[in-house]
């Protein structure tokens, strides 16, 4: 688990300090979304600590990262095989940067358009917590490697051999998911 972060039952739970202040962030596994169930600010246990501002305040709500909590929380349902999206992807690419990650990130792709979503691009940058273009840039990116393959002008829709090859020991988890990539 990463640092500030724990499993409690059916919860995840992230503590961290905020300006002097206790926060605590509750996700359910059994939630049906993967952000945040609960959010508690609590003073520090010791009334006489000092902390950086005067009672919760605005500026203090706004240094909560929320999204950086969303996208760990995220991978971490992914790792334990609870994602509250069964759609999307087991692998959870925060940096794509070796040939192996590009095939990787490749693979998820296909599959959705696979399944029929109509905007892949847009249903990774949701489930990995990064931006539209970030994602896009990478597909483009992949396709240039020779990752993907597909029609010209419309989205990739098979894996290459070159991928093929990238993920080969992967074949056990492609095939259990019930899909097989590629023309």
């Amino acid at each position: 688990m990463p640092k500030g972060w724990r499993l409690d039952g059916e919860q995840l739970v992230h503590e961290a300090e905020l300006h002097g202040w206790k926060l605590t962030v509750v996700t359910l596994l059994s939630a049906p979304w993967d952000g945040p169930t609960s959010l508690r600010i609590d003073p520090p246990d010791d009334p006489r600590a000092e902390v950086d501002t005067d009672g919760i305040t605005a500026e203090l709500m706004r240094s909560i990262s929320l999204a950086e909590i969303r996208r760990t929380a995220k991978q971490l349902r992914d790792r334990l095989g609870r994602s509250a999206d069964k759609a999307v992807t087991a692998a959870v690419l925060d940096r794509v940067e070796t040939e192996r990650e590009y095939a990787l990130m490749a693979r998820e792709y296909v599959h959705l358009v696979h399944q029929g979503y109509r905007s892949p691009v847009t249903r990774l940058a949701t489930a990995w917590g990064l931006s539209r273009n970030t994602i896009s840039g990478r597909i483009r990116r992949a396709r240039a490697m020779g990752f993907l393959d597909g029609p010209p002008g419309r989205p990739a829709d098979r894996l290459t051999e070159k991928a093929r090859r990238h993920l080969e020991g992967d074949d056990a988890r492609v095939a259990e998911r019930g899909r097989i990539d590629g023309g």
